[in-house]
Order: C-alpha cells, then sequence, then structure tokens
C-alpha cells in the first residue's frame, strides 16, 4: 500500500499540466487524471468522516486551497488559479515546468 504526500502528488501535478492543453486542467479533472496515474490504494482511497471526498482527493484539492502558505502550488509559483469557473483552472507555469525538471 501506497500513502502518497503532497510533495509526490504536486510533482505528477505539474506533469499532467505540462502535457495538458495550454497547460490548463480543472481541479476535478487533474484530480481524475492524478487517480488514474498514482492508482492510490488504501487510506488514500478512504472517504473523509463527514465529507464526500478521498483522502487522496483532499490533499490535491489542498495543494491548490493553499495558496497563502508554503505548500501550496500557487504560493510556490508553479500554478496560476482562476477561481472564475467552476471547478477553477490551473495553468502550470515556467517556475512549474522548470520544477519538474530540477526534480
Amino acid at each position: 500500500m501506497t500513502r502518497y504526500t503532497e510533495s509526490e502528488i504536486m510533482h505528477e501535478a505539474l506533469k499532467l499540466l505540462a502535457n495538458a492543453p495550454n497547460g490548463r486542467l480543472n481541479t476535478t479533472k487533474l484530480i481524475e487524471l492524478l487517480e488514474e496515474e498514482l492508482r492510490p490504494d488504501g487510506h488514500d482511497v478512504g472517504i473523509i468522516e463527514g465529507r464526500s471526498d478521498t483522502y487522496f482527493s483532499q490533499k490535491v484539492r489542498n495543494l491548490v486551497s493553499h495558496r497563502n502558505d508554503g505548500s501550496g502550488m500557487v504560493y510556490l509559483g508553479y500554478i496560476t488559479y482562476d477561481n472564475s469557473t467552476k471547478p477553477g483552472t490551473l495553468t502550470i507555469t515556467e517556475e512549474g515546468r522548470l520544477a519538474i525538471k530540477g526534480r
């Protein structure tokens, strides 16, 4: 069983964004593609008590929603986030593309 860290998920998310048309995906599509790519199991696929999402999908959402702290992809300059669409649209930046290569 693998329990993915937010750091591992971020790296895969950046790769998926880099390969997406125009470097953009919405949050829902990103979660779907990450689930296909990483195939989470065990604790990560458990449903969070009182919610409808899994621990894995919440980790992905945290990478997007933590825009004002050190763990968020926006804060790190790796993506931009447009919340004028529902779900919000993520676009990889040049800094995000460089982060993929630096790992």
